[in-house]
């Protein structure tokens, strides 16, 4: 914190307890946080068995309030390259995430090692007191349901779990979204199991299960290194409980490393 702002900050402190309104001051900033707190703590909708193939919308976007909570980041955004993207209301109850690919290369003192991706954000989760909140009602499903109609590329589904792994800020889960041309809806069903490890697009030497629980953001990208426009309409997307799927419990197989490897 700047000099110039903590001053600020012990000044205007101070100031509230000359004032004798430290009490009002603690009850107003704190007393929501704690409250918020322990209804984090409860257990998530008790009152609700989940059975089989029941489902919950998590993103509904025929309603425009919800669009406003997803952001748009590109190689542009991220100074690296030229590449452009959007997302806008469809008019008929869906949004596109639509734009043009670039893969030319304009900077190389970034963190990025090459151009050609547009990522649609959704709002991070946060807790009380600025902590990460968790995602308790992930955990009594087992699918991720995603009803698109694409334009014959294929995306990234991605879970963000920056607090697995405190190391590792951009540690993240992806599966890919394979879809096609044309005017008909399809609806993905990818199952937690097949989501793998990754840091920033390299794929991690030790693999996880995708942990629910911990995640704390989504997000969708189109990384396919293709110049040219690209348009991905989605209706909604929501998490299924299939019980029926006992393929497996993570699709990866697990190798025992030799210490002193960076995983």
């Amino acid at each position: 914190m700047a000099t110039k702002k903590r001053r600020r900050l012990q000044k205007s402190i101070t100031q509230i307890i000359r004032d004798g309104q430290l009490m009002r001051f603690l009850r107003e900033a704190y007393l929501p946080e704690w409250n918020k707190w322990w209804k984090e703590i409860q257990p998530w909708d008790r009152k609700h068995d989940f059975f089989h193939n029941d489902y919950v919308v998590l993103h509904d976007f025929a309603n425009n309030d919800e669009i406003k909570k997803w952001t748009v980041r590109t190689d542009l955004d991220e100074g690296v390259g030229e590449s452009t993207a959007e997302l806008v209301p469809s008019g008929h109850g869906s949004v596109l995430f639509r734009g043009q690919i670039s893969s030319k290369v304009v900077n190389q003192n970034t963190l990025y090692s090459q151009s050609g991706f547009a990522i649609m954000f959704s709002e991070r989760l946060r807790g009380t007191f600025l902590m990460p909140a968790h995602q308790k009602g992930w955990t009594n499903f087992t699918h991720i349901l995603l009803r698109v109609r694409g334009d014959g590329r294929f995306y990234e589904i991605r879970f963000h779990t920056p607090d697995q792994d405190h190391h590792h800020w951009s540690d993240m889960y992806s599966m890919i979204l394979y879809t096609r041309g044309g005017p008909y809806w399809s609806t993905a069903k990818i199952p937690f199991a097949q989501f793998f490890r990754n840091n920033m697009g390299r794929i991690s030497d030790k693999q996880y299960p995708f942990q629910p629980l911990s995640c704390t953001q989504m997000s969708i990208s189109v990384i396919d290194a293709v110049d040219g426009p690209f348009e991905l309409e989605i209706g909604e997307i929501s998490l299924l409980r299939d019980l029926r799927y006992t393929y497996d419990k993570f699709a990866y197989e697990q190798y025992t490393l030799p210490p002193y490897t960076t995983v």
